[in-house]
């Protein structure tokens, strides 16, 4: 077994050393950020790190963050906060576009900026072999955690990693400093109103913390500038800027918003609202229009218990958005035909709730604008409530 495990190392040690070539005078490292898409999961944009070697015809780009929808139990580990990535790695630029890393993010609108880090040949070695480590079969799957440890993440620390601690990032930069993960998270959510509700209604009070310089660079436009004015330490004790050079490698056209798919949002969180309002004396308390209301926002509420209890993600914890939907609400639905004295209790403190969670959203700036009309909605039909059980 020892000489087995002997045997195994020694040929993963060849092989690593095989891959990892000694990279020549010639040789670049770089920065690659690339904007947002349309996809979800491309919202906040992406970086990778590029090496390359005109002498070896070198040209490898690592991508942290990469993922097979098509993997066994994707959907369900993604939903529990098990989240395999991996680390994935191919030419920039290829004569084939259906390889080609630069291709394929033209191909999607999304505009691409290099770096060219002002690296040492010794550091541009040891980035490359970490690079080539960390892609090897038995090193790149790791577990992501979208604030923490994403594409933006790895490549900084990686970065940082092979200059041994010789960067000096910019303490003077008043734009990366004094906003939290969810202040980040929304500027990159304006134009996607259901994503924007949706997210903030699931993350929890982990994301409000205000975050520094360098977790500010889980987004790929903060590390850029993160980088942009960082200078790095020569051998000599000189300080030099960190990035040597920045190039526009594409640029992204210009997209606008559809109005209609904005306005059909709008209309659809102030739909329960205007039904009140325009049908305030059809509406009877205790009827369909209130057990669908108790029944839709009970329902979110578990879902938020089951998020915050059932999953690894972390940053669903402490979600105050279950003031609003409240899981109680279920067991409240069940019982109403009843009547139940105490009920009445329940739907008072469910206007309490419902009214410290409008604060708590205000206070953190959750930005769930839509939300507004909801809220204004139960508290009116939890106070009907109220009365409909006490009068018996």
């Amino acid at each position: 077994m020892v000489l087995r495990r002997l045997l195994l190392f020694c040929l993963l040690g060849f092989s690593f050393m095989a891959r990892a070539q000694v990279l020549s005078p010639q040789a670049k490292v770089s920065l690659l950020t690339v904007g947002p898409g349309t996809d979800i999961y491309t919202f906040f944009g992406h970086t990778a790190i590029w090496i390359y070697d005109p002498v070896l015809g070198l040209d490898q780009v690592y991508n942290y963050g990469t993922f097979d929808f098509r993997a066994s139990g994707f959907y369900w580990n993604f939903l529990r906060g098990n989240l395999p990535y991996q680390l994935s790695s191919g030419p920039l630029d290829y004569p084939d576009p259906r390889y080609s890393q630069l291709e394929y993010w033209k191909s999607e609108n999304r505009g691409v900026v290099e770096q060219v880090l002002n690296f040492t040949p010794e550091q541009k070695q040891r980035l490359f072999e970490l690079m080539e480590f960390n892609a090897l079969p038995q090193n790149k799957t790791y577990q992501y955690r979208p604030y923490y440890d994403n594409c933006s993440t790895r490549p900084r620390d990686k970065v940082y990693e092979a200059a041994q601690g010789s960067i000096r990032y910019d303490s003077t930069d008043a734009f990366l400093v004094g906003r939290s993960y969810r202040d980040w998270m929304n500027d990159y959510l304006t134009d996607s109103p259901w994503s924007r509700v949706g997210l903030n209604l699931a993350l929890g009070y982990p994301i409000d913390r205000i975050t520094t310089m360098q977790q500010a660079a889980y987004i790929p436009n903060n590390l850029l500038r993160l980088f942009d004015r960082a200078q790095i330490v020569q051998p000599d004790g000189r300080k030099e800027k960190l990035v040597l050079q920045t190039n526009t490698l594409f640029k992204a056209e210009p997209q606008s918003t559809s109005f209609l798919w904005i306005a059909a949002f709008w209309l659809v969180m102030a739909s329960p609202l205007l039904i009140l309002i325009l049908r305030r004396k059809q509406i009877k308390a205790g009827g369909t229009f209130d057990r669908t209301l108790l029944f839709i926002t009970g329902l979110f509420g578990i879902i938020h218990t089951l998020l915050w209890f059932g999953t690894q993600h972390g940053i669903t914890d402490w979600n105050y958005s279950m003031f609003i939907t409240n899981p109680f609400n279920i067991p409240a639905l069940l019982l109403l035909s009843r009547k139940p004295r105490w009920l009445m209790y329940y739907f008072i403190a469910a206007m309490v709730f419902l009214v410290a969670g409008v604060m708590l959203e205000i206070l953190f700036w959750k930005a769930t604008y839509g939300m507004i009309f909801l809220t204004v909605t139960l508290f009116v039909r939890y106070r009907h409530l109220a009365l409909y059980v006490k009068k018996g």
